[in-house]
């Protein structure tokens, strides 16, 4: 009686370790899909949603035809540049006439007419010299409107390749996601003939499972990336894009040296502030001789009353006094025009090591990046897979257990994602270094009056 009572304890209690490992494996089939029941009405939203075809060339010429900033800055320069030739030019002559006589307001039956004509002539320096300022003015907002330009490139081109990066990571993922299904077979296989424990299937749903949290929040950051695309093109932001997998840009051929002294020559906020410069030394030298005397010329004609014709003729030349010229100048005029010129000289030291230090860091972030890559195809990433191909067959075979081929699929899985992150650094940092030299370094930058 006892022993029978001690079996049907026995099967009482392999029918509930039976119940529960079913559970289990319940539960780490429902924990291997979470990413898939969490996107199905995303992914049907996806199907829904229009796609279109992204790439880099049309985004960066809808972006420059698009931008309001740079149509400002456009603007701008026209406006300076048609400044340009009223600099120039003195003030308008005069013209008048004087009615003397009147016995009465407005009455002019009896009254000698007297008939003026007048111009201000300024120096010829201080012509020269503000026509010079304004011609300045005219190239800095040139300069000023390529570096907008420029900036604008590397707005569009920095999301670009993060989008890239990140359905590049995704489709990796996914990838991961199949191999992880192929080993989850493997392991049942396994399981089912009783020659591997429940814990090893428990453990590979479980590794599915963390695949799909990456592959969920990837596609999120996906998703984010497109919006943002969405939102400079005024489209829906539940557009798809299908970004083109473009070939790696060819390394730089300069050295960082030839980028510098390039960058001195080119770089538009440069320019910008070297005319600057010049402009300020201009400014300054008209301040020194803004004494210099204006010329004042007038001719008069004068009518008498009840004759018909003109009978006498005046003339005037008159020059200013500079009392208060050299007054202002003395005081203090000539010695902030002095501290303008050291004010712009500063500021173009201050951003031309700024400039170089730019490319200094985006010159290693390109560099790093291209050994890191060479480095992960030549080596990492073939010697990561064959890794998994052999922890499998020898899993399959007996020879090895569950751990090692977790390890070795997590390898590659790491290695794969830090290679297309190399990979976007590598574009990241030559878009960092175009801004920085302020453009390509195949051509050299125009510039412009």
């Amino acid at each position: 009686m006892g022993t029978t009572q001690r079996g049907v304890r026995r099967m009482k209690g392999q029918q509930t370790a039976k119940r529960t490992g079913s559970l289990l494996l319940i539960g780490a089939l429902i924990m291997s899909n979470p990413a898939h029941i969490l996107a199905a009405p995303e992914s049907t939203q996806s199907e829904a949603a229009p796609k279109e075809q992204l790439t880099l060339d049309a985004l960066l010429t809808e972006a420059i035809r698009k931008s309001p900033g740079l149509q400002a800055k456009r603007r701008a320069y026209e406006a300076a540049r048609a400044r340009v030739l009223a600099a120039w030019l003195p003030e308008d002559p005069e013209i008048g006439a004087d009615v003397e006589g009147q016995s009465r307001l407005f009455r002019f039956d009896r009254t000698d007419n007297e008939y003026t004509i007048a111009q201000k002539i300024p120096f010829p320096t201080t012509l020269i010299l503000r026509g010079q300022v304004a011609l300045k003015n005219s190239q800095i907002a040139y300069q000023q409107y390529k570096e907008e330009e420029r900036d604008i490139l590397w707005h569009i081109e920095q999301p670009y390749h993060e989008l890239f990066l990140a359905k590049r990571t995704l489709i990796a993922l996914d990838e991961l996601r199949t191999l992880s299904d192929r080993l989850a077979r493997s392991v049942q296989a396994r399981y089912e003939s009783n020659q591997a424990p429940q814990q090893d299937l428990l453990k590979a749903r479980i590794e599915a499972s963390r695949i799909d949290i990456e592959r969920y929040q990837w596609n999120e950051k996906v998703h984010l990336a497109e919006a943002h695309f969405s939102h400079i093109l005024n489209r829906p932001l539940q557009t798809t894009y299908d970004v083109s997998e473009t070939p790696r840009s060819s390394t730089p051929t300069l050295s960082r040296d030839d980028m510098e002294r390039l960058a001195l020559e080119v770089r538009p906020e440069l320019k910008a502030l070297q005319l600057g410069i010049k402009r300020a030394k201009v400014s300054r030298l008209a301040a020194v001789t803004s004494w210099l005397p204006d010329v004042t010329g007038r001719i008069e004609a004068r009518q008498f009353s009840g004759e018909g014709n003109i009978r006498e003729y005046d003339t005037f030349i008159g020059v200013t006094v500079p009392v208060w010229s050299l007054l202002k100048g003395v005081g203090g005029e000539w010695k902030g025009a002095g501290r303008d010129v050291q004010t712009a000289e500063a500021s173009y030291e201050e951003m031309k090591n700024e400039v170089l230090l730019a490319i200094h860091e985006a010159y290693s972030k390109v560099k790093t990046a291209e050994n890191a890559l060479t480095t992960y195809e030549q080596f990492i990433l073939p010697q990561a897979k064959q890794q998994v191909e052999v922890a499998l067959s020898a899993y399959e075979a007996g020879r090895s257990d569950l751990l090692s081929l977790v390890d070795a699929e997590r390898m590659l899985k790491d290695a794969q994602m830090s290679y297309y992150k190399f990979l976007a650094d590598y574009e990241l940092g030559l878009s960092d270094l175009r801004l920085a030299v302020g453009g390509n370094w195949d051509h050299r930058s125009e510039g412009g009056t």
